[in-house]
């Protein structure tokens, strides 16, 4: 999968800036105020792609909390003073928020799966959780009032926009296979898995951290993307399967497997959670737990021992779907040590 790359010159080898941070710099416009709604939105997304790119590259271990409250005064000195009711201009406190989310998220899920920097963003997001409540103006019939809530907490903007930053609604390996030439296939590819691998790991890191918890699609969600890569002709239109699915059931495993374990397996997820995924329904929890161990205990013995996958494995993502498969197979005996017995 493709990771930061070295480029050479003046007779020395420098690391590449990683996607994150050349996605960062070029969000940064040089943009002014304007009464132009889209104009006045793109101002204040360069302002929030600076602070952003501030926080992350600064080494202050308590950098979170610092940041944090200066994106939530930017809440009370920018945009709270322009609000003028729901007009589609993303003024307002959901338009601040929307606005938020989505320089936030876009940048997020340019990081490397493993990236500790995927952690430092949900580290600010946690703090950001935790500061006290703001006035904030919404419709009682007939007019608008200012009511007091916690802006950080409300659901479900998050989930909502991390959502619909989602690369694509599926990888199929026929949109590779129809480009004439195999080497752009598979460097598109590449590009894809690598996308669609990070997103998923930093959902699962949203999802693990109760950021969605409001989110009536949240194990419906997780239940279906584990199975994409785990359960053998789920869906019948994306076969045949290919390595970032299983990579990305495996991240879903190893970052929200307590959580997912906790509330579908320990416990009966309720029937109104259940949705277009029905694998949870009927106290199936520990069943489809089961199978999906049994299955990450087949890809590694055959990634292992060469034999058959029941997916399409390309050969410079082998070492790291391996540790993957284990770690996530290890991970699901520790949780439910009794099903695998």
């Amino acid at each position: 999968m493709t990771t930061n790359t070295t480029q050479e010159g003046a007779g020395a080898t420098a690391v590449a800036e990683p996607r994150w941070l050349q996605h960062l710099n070029e969000d940064l416009g040089t943009s002014g105020e304007s009464n132009s709604p889209a104009e006045e939105t793109k101002y204040f997304e360069d302002i929030l792609a600076a602070g952003f790119k501030e926080y992350l590259l600064c080494e202050d271990p308590n950098t979170a909390a610092t940041f944090a409250r200066r994106f939530d005064d930017l809440y009370e000195a920018v945009y709270k003073p322009r609000f003028n009711g729901y007009n589609g201009t993303k003024k307002g406190w959901t338009g601040y928020l929307i606005t938020f989310y989505q320089v936030l998220f876009s940048a997020s899920i340019e990081m490397q799966y493993d990236d500790p920097m995927q952690d430092k963003v949900i580290r600010l997001l946690a703090e950001l959780g935790g500061l006290p409540s703001h006035a904030v103006k919404i419709f009682v019939e007939p007019e608008f009032e200012w009511v007091d809530s916690k802006i950080w907490t409300h659901d479900p903007l998050l989930p909502w926009e991390l959502v619909s930053l989602k690369p694509f609604p599926e990888i199929n390996l026929d949109t590779y296979n129809e480009l004439t030439d195999p080497e752009e296939g598979a460097e598109l590819y590449d590009h894809d898995a690598t996308e669609w691998v990070n997103f998923y790991a930093f959902k699962a890191r949203c999802t693990a951290a109760g950021f969605d918890e409001g989110y009536k699609h949240r194990f419906d969600t997780t239940g279906h993307i584990i199975s994409v890569g785990l359960q053998p002709g789920f869906p019948a239109h994306i076969e045949p399967k290919l390595d970032c699915h299983v990579m990305a059931a495996a991240q879903y495993i190893l970052l929200a497997g307590d959580v997912i374990d906790a509330e579908c397996v320990k416990q009966q997820l309720p029937p109104h959670r259940h949705h277009d995924w029905k694998g949870w329904a009927n106290g199936n929890g520990p069943l489809v737990w089961k199978q999906w161990g049994n299955r990450l205990r087949e890809i590694a013995a055959a990634l292992e021992g060469g034999g058959e996958l029941g997916f399409k494995l390309f050969e410079k993502n082998r070492e790291a779907l391996t540790n993957m498969v284990i770690e996530a197979r290890d991970k699901m005996v520790a949780l439910e040590p009794e099903l695998f017995a």
